[in-house]
């Protein structure tokens, strides 16, 4: 009796390890945002590297899909009524919500519109069904409502949530808030940092020649106010110009009324040969690799500083927030305050020191890599 019991209980461990594992990795990913698209990059190849069978749930699954090759969902939104993604969390070993600024409050406190409570809903099936909820490399806005922090402490301070904050700030607050609650909270850089991991054998190949190159600034520009800083921009790409530099443009962020508008609020053909790179959805090689071209980028974003500095491509930023001032900061990046940017001249962001943000990023996709091997302990481990 003891030995079929014994021999019953190995075929089940047989099974469980002879089935694949099922994660959900849930985001705003799509064709907005070339960021995003790249966290969910890395994301998605971490897992399946490590043998996970992935799913993306998404705000456009045929762009993923055809980006990323691997299935999707449609991401929940109450605005349209897309609540299917809740019914499919059952199917999930774990469910991830990876990357961005996904804690991130609608201006208007409400249980059912945002980033923020979109995640509390899924963390609340999640809950229901005993199924672990990570949310991995995500930052956090601070202050909360009320009735934000009341769903955190509910939906989110249960023994199945992990959280993996991808800023001091972030976690410092969200400790703070669910402070006395069952679950987890980690500290972790921003997933993107893994990047070089694992990017194609051409565009990798293509990075050894990034100290080679001939001379070509990337602007990456959002908008700026005052306006006087787009043109302070321009200024900078006509210097560019004049020292040999073939200047190009090209945005990260390409939903209507964002970082399209720049184009028409100040005039970039005054800089000789200036052309917009294609803003089209392009895959994360894609987006790797145009910037790899670059001698030099100038930007006013993060994810496009950060993919440069990975593959050791020289960024310098413009801090238009605080949010800005503080990535920039934290990865040694050089960067100038648009308050100060009229005293800016190219051959200050020329002679500016570069190394370190490089050595940086090199540390910060070690840091990256721990806090996958976290969500993998959370989801499987502690489960």
């Amino acid at each position: 009796m003891i030995q079929n019991r014994f021999m019953w209980l190995i075929m089940m461990l047989r099974n469980n390890l002879a089935r694949k594992r099922r994660v959900l990795l849930d985001g705003p990913y799509g064709y907005a945002n070339l960021g995003d698209n790249a966290i969910a990059y890395c994301m998605s190849s971490f897992l399946t590297k490590a043998g996970i069978d992935v799913t993306i749930s998404c705000l456009n699954p045929d762009y993923i899909e055809k980006s990323i090759g691997l299935p999707t969902l449609p991401i929940l939104d109450f605005k349209t009524l897309s609540t299917s993604v809740l019914k499919a969390i059952g199917e999930f070993d774990a469910i991830i919500v990876g990357g961005g600024q996904q804690l991130q409050e609608h201006p208007v406190p409400n249980p059912f519109f945002g980033m923020f409570s979109r995640v509390c809903h899924m963390a609340r099936v999640a809950k229901a069904l005993n199924v672990p909820f990570i949310a991995w490399s995500v930052g956090m806005d601070w202050p909360l409502s009320p009735l934000a922090r009341l769903m955190a402490r509910h939906y989110l301070g249960s023994d199945n949530v992990t959280l993996i904050l991808r800023d001091g700030k972030s976690y410092d607050h969200a400790c703070s808030m669910l402070a006395g609650k069952s679950c987890r909270i980690l500290h972790s850089k921003d997933a993107v940092f893994m990047l070089a991991n694992f990017l194609s054998d051409d565009v990798t190949r293509s990075t050894e020649l990034n100290f080679t190159r001939n001379k070509r600034l990337i602007v990456s520009p959002s908008i700026i106010k005052p306006q006087q800083g787009l043109r302070k921009m321009v200024e900078l790409c006509e210097e560019a110009a004049q020292l040999g530099y073939e200047v190009k443009g090209w945005h990260s962020e390409i939903r209507p009324g964002y970082d399209l508008k720049v184009r028409e609020m100040v005039d970039w053909g005054t800089i000789p040969g200036f052309e917009w790179l294609p803003p089209n959805p392009i895959d994360t090689n894609e987006v790797a690799s145009l910037l790899s071209s670059a001698s030099l980028l100038l930007t006013t974003r993060m994810h496009p500083a950060i993919i440069a500095v990975a593959q050791g491509v020289p960024a310098y930023g413009i801090a238009t927030n605080l949010k800005m001032r503080s990535v920039f900061d934290e990865l040694s990046m050089p960067y100038t305050n648009t308050e100060d940017l009229e005293a800016l001249n190219f051959h200050d962001i020329v002679e500016s020191q570069f190394e370190k943000s490089f050595s940086m990023a090199q540390q910060f996709s070690a840091n990256a890599e721990l806090g996958g091997e976290q969500v993998l302990k959370a989801a499987f481990v502690d489960a």
